[in-house]
C-alpha cells in the first residue's frame, strides 16, 4: 500500500482498508483539502482494481486550503485522477439538492455536531441500506480542540457512530449498519 503520509491523519491506512473491504462503486467526499484522503481512497480503488469513482467536493476557499488546481495537481502526481471528479459544491447545497446516492461517503468540513447531525438525518436511509459514512473526528479529545459548533461526542449514541482511532485529537469515526458489517480495523 502506497498512500500519502499525513501527520495529522495517521488513520489514512484505515480509510484505505475501508475502501478495500467495502469495494464501493460510488464514493462521495466533502472536504478533500490538499487531497490526501482522496488519494488514499483512489489508491485503494486502483490497487484492488475496484470499479469505483470518487465525486470530491469542496468550496475552495483559497485562503484556507489553497486552490483547486493545487489539489488536482496532487491527484495527477499520484496518477489517480481518472478515479476522481473534483468539483466545487457546498455541503448544504448538496443536502438541499437531495443528496446523491453513494456507497461510501468521506466527510471533513470542519466537522461539528450540528454538521454531523444534518448529514446523518439526510442520509440515514442510505446508511440503513448499506452505505457507510467515514468522518474526521468523533473522539472526546478532538472536541476539546476549539471546534465550535457543538461536541460530536455528545451525539455519538444518537447518530450511532464508532470511533476508529483512540481518543486522539485527529480521530476518525464511521457510521454504518452494524447488522450488515463488522468493520473493526483496530
Amino acid at each position: 500500500m502506497s498512500i500519502p503520509k499525513h501527520g495529522k491523519y495517521e488513520w489514512l491506512p484505515i480509510l484505505y482498508d475501508f475502501i478495500v473491504t467495502l469495494k464501493p462503486k460510488r464514493i462521495v467526499e466533502f472536504g478533500p483539502g490538499a487531497g490526501y484522503t482522496t488519494i488514499a481512497m483512489a489508491k485503494a480503488l486502483d490497487d484492488e482494481n475496484i470499479d469505483g469513482h470518487i465525486n470530491s467536493y469542496d468550496i475552495w476557499d483559497d485562503k484556507y486550503w489553497g486552490k483547486r488546481s493545487v489539489t488536482q495537481a496532487e491527484y495527477d502526481a499520484w496518477s489517480v485522477s481518472s478515479y476522481i471528479t473534483l468539483e466545487s459544491y457546498d455541503f448544504y447545497e448538496w443536502i438541499k439538492d437531495g443528496c446523491e446516492e453513494f456507497d461510501f461517503l468521506y466527510f471533513d468540513i470542519n466537522n461539528t455536531s450540528e454538521k454531523l447531525t444534518v448529514l446523518y438525518n439526510s442520509v440515514k436511509d442510505q446508511i440503513k441500506n448499506g452505505s457507510v459514512v467515514f468522518f474526521e473526528g468523533g473522539s472526546k479529545e478532538r472536541d476539546s480542540h476549539g471546534h465550535n459548533g457543538g461536541s460530536m461526542y455528545d451525539i455519538k449514541d444518537k447518530v450511532g457512530y464508532k470511533i476508529l482511532t483512540g481518543n486522539v485529537k485527529y480521530s476518525a469515526s464511521a457510521i454504518y449498519n452494524t447488522d450488515m458489517y463488522d468493520l473493526d480495523f483496530s
